[in-house]
């Protein structure tokens, strides 16, 4: 008796065979990302007193430079973004998410521990070029921050690097995305710096509440002029501070030995630190001219 092949069955086979005949053309590349940190075209270090920072021409060390970037991709000629898979190390990547961390615990900074993380690792899945070889990649966008489920998690139940407690808000129960801290002023120095992470929230995240955000904070990188094989990506912590007097502290600030934008307050601080972030203080949304991070 010849077996009866029901359309179904012949229509599944055939989708089986293409998809083979498809994922067959896509290869599996580990890639790493590096980063580095500058303050302008000097190198980023705890210990060291920058100039010449500021609108005035200020003086400052830095104290903290780290932050969480999620949702890599390369992007080629034609617009076609490929996600970069983050490797999982169980201490600066896990979850999808990675720390970049530039301060090594010495001089100013008390936050961080001496170990530095400078280097995305992880895998793209990508179609060769006709003709043979790794697809071209023209660009590389990612996001600062994490995915909104994982940003109000239980600490205890996340992984590295999503459970580090400094930099967490106890009391929004969400995760700091970006902080960058200096001691300045020179002779009368104070603290400034800026802590990122979402605002506007509603939702108990202790009581096990869906926990929502109308100011989202998660600024979106895209960087055009990047090869993977090659560029760098160049964070400028001083670039951070640059419409800000630093020479004295702002009428803004609560004390005069610290001024300190939490993303809620005061906006003659947190519009500036923002902005260099291409974002919008006053929603939390992208906006376009952020001077942080270059390609070389």
């Amino acid at each position: 008796m010849k077996p009866i092949c029901s359309l179904a069955a012949i229509a599944a086979l055939a989708l089986l065979a293409c998809e083979d005949d498809h994922d067959s053309g896509f290869v599996d590349e580990a890639v790493e990302i590096a980063f580095e940190a500058r303050v302008a075209d000097l190198p980023f270090a705890c210990g060291q007193t920058y100039t010449g920072l500021g609108n005035d021409g200020g003086s400052g060390t830095p104290q903290d430079f780290r932050f969480y970037v999620y949702d890599v991709r390369f992007v080629t000629d034609a617009g076609e973004e490929h996600p970069v898979d983050l490797d999982d190390d169980g201490v600066y990547q896990g979850g999808g998410v990675a720390m970049l961390d530039f301060e090594d615990g010495t001089g100013a900074c008390k936050n961080g521990n001496a170990t530095l993380h400078t280097t995305l690792k992880g895998t793209v899945r990508a179609q060769p070029r006709h003709g043979g070889g790794e697809a071209g990649y023209s660009e590389i966008r990612f996001r600062i921050g994490m995915p909104e489920e994982q940003n109000h998690a239980d600490l205890t139940t996340l992984p590295a690097p999503l459970n580090d407690t400094t930099m967490s808000w106890s009391w929004n129960a969400g995760h700091i995305f970006f902080a960058a801290w200096g001691v300045f002023g020179g002779d009368t120095p104070f603290d400034l710096g800026v802590h990122v992470g979402s605002t506007g929230c509603t939702g108990d995240a202790v009581a096990g509440e869906v926990v929502a955000c109308s100011k989202a904070n998660r600024p979106e990188i895209a960087l055009a002029g990047f090869d993977h094989d090659t560029s760098k990506i160049v964070v400028d912590w001083g670039a951070l501070f640059a419409d800000l007097s630093l020479t004295a502290p702002s009428a803004a600030c609560d004390v005069a030995s610290s001024c300190a934008c939490h993303s809620f307050d005061p906006e003659p601080l947190c519009s500036p630190l923002f902005a260099p972030l291409g974002l919008d203080w006053s929603n939390g949304n992208n906006v376009a001219g952020q001077s942080l991070f270059s390609v070389q």
